[in-house]
């Protein structure tokens, strides 16, 4: 996570449930057994966090982006659809 990420970490799981990397960047980790709820809360932060594991769901997020540029390509200029 970026550091700006860092109050809302600390409000929701705690001040343990990250560590602060050498280049600032939060590291976190937690269990969530629920993907469509980790999924949605990731992207609450928009490009603001990145996750490192498991490969399958990075591969989803991946997937959603890829499905979201390509919707907001073809529906460009302005346009409300």
């Amino acid at each position: 996570f970026e550091a700006e990420c860092e109050w809302r970490l600390i409000e929701e799981f705690g001040r343990e449930s990250f560590q602060k990397q050498a280049d600032g960047k939060l590291c976190f980790e937690a269990d969530y057994t629920d993907k469509e709820n980790l999924l949605s809360w990731l992207f609450t932060f928009g490009d603001k966090a990145v996750l490192l594991e498991p490969p399958g769901i990075r591969a989803q997020i991946l997937a959603i982006a890829s499905n979201m540029q390509k919707k907001y390509d073809t529906h460009g200029g302005g346009k409300n659809k």
